[in-house]
């Protein structure tokens, strides 16, 4: 029976000890001060607002100003991506681009100048649109020099494609990124300025096209401004004392303090009063034990007597 007895007292002690206790809430502050953002611009037209929340309790605003603010120099790491499209040579890409970037909080806009971090050619194909103009001076003549190379020319069959180094060296490109496909008559003979018999002619091709995916990075750095905030003290209110204009500012975030200091008064008691009777649960539980432990001892003496 004493057994029983000590068991039962152990396993309500074991079972207090595991019941979470409800957590105990702490009262809210009577009175706070909040810091707004740093504002630039007029300052006359700013008011903060009346009511304010904070951890569930609404305060009312009991003081405020504005005090200025130094913004140091700042700098902000950029890039910005740009696609060429369809350009004939590498050195289509400009080298440098001008990014200008906007802070988010002062809305100040500053530029930098930025070079390539990152080049990647994303296409690569030949266009059939490669054309130039060529003229022929002293028309009539039996031969022509492209540089070293003697061009024949026999009658209106014209085969300057054969050609096609010499003539693309004399503006300035190569077979790596050219072709000449074709070169024809482009009307009659006529005279120049200079009274020299002269004929035109067109060169037709295709040119090697890319595309790049180019990436230009670097620093801005935004200088120095001077800005406000708002120091604004607020003090815990109750909702019922709140006046009808103040009750449409709040609108839905209304909450009625009064009630809920009350519970919190009465939560705090509660858990009071749970302690307390758990500790003397473990009072009487630690006499119980002690008291069957004599009555077991006593029992053995007498027994060995």
């Amino acid at each position: 029976m004493c057994r029983k007895w000590l068991f039962f007292s152990l396993a309500v002690l074991t079972a207090l000890m595991v019941i979470p206790a409800d957590p105990v809430y702490a009262r809210p502050k009577p009175e706070i001060t909040v810091l707004s953002e740093i504002m630039f611009g007029p300052s006359e037209e700013y008011v903060p607002e009346i009511i304010h929340e904070e951890g569930g309790q609404l305060y009312r605003l009991k003081s405020w100003e504005l005090e200025p603010v130094i913004v140091n120099p700042r700098e902000k790491y950029v890039e910005q991506e740009i696609f060429y499209e369809s350009v004939e040579g590498i050195e289509g890409v400009p080298e440098r681009r001008n990014i200008t970037s906007e802070e988010d909080f002062s809305g100040l806009k500053v530029s930098a100048d930025c070079p390539v971090i990152k080049r990647k050619k994303v296409k690569e194909e030949w266009r059939d649109d490669f054309t130039f103009p060529v003229v022929f001076h002293s028309y009539g003549a039996e031969k022509y020099f492209l540089g070293v190379e003697y061009v024949p020319v026999d009658g209106d069959a014209l085969r300057l494609e054969l050609y096609e180094e010499a003539l693309l060296s004399e503006i300035g490109v190569t077979t790596e990124n050219y072709r000449i496909t074709s070169t024809v008559w482009d009307g009659a003979p006529y005279m120049d300025e200079d009274d020299i018999l002269c004929r035109n002619a067109t060169a037709f091709g295709k040119r090697k096209v890319r595309d790049y995916l180019v990436t230009y990075g670097g620093t801005v750095r935004f200088p120095e401004l001077e800005g406000y905030r708002c120091r604004a003290v607020y003090t815990l209110k109750e909702f019922e004392r709140t006046p009808a204009e103040e009750k449409r500012i709040v609108r839905n975030g209304a909450v009625n303090t009064a009630e809920e200091e009350r519970d919190s008064d009465w939560i705090i008691r509660r858990e009071a009063m749970v302690i307390t009777v758990s500790l003397v649960l473990v009072l009487f539980v630690v006499m119980l034990g002690a008291w069957l432990i004599k009555r077991v001892v006593e029992k053995r003496e007498e027994r060995s007597e």
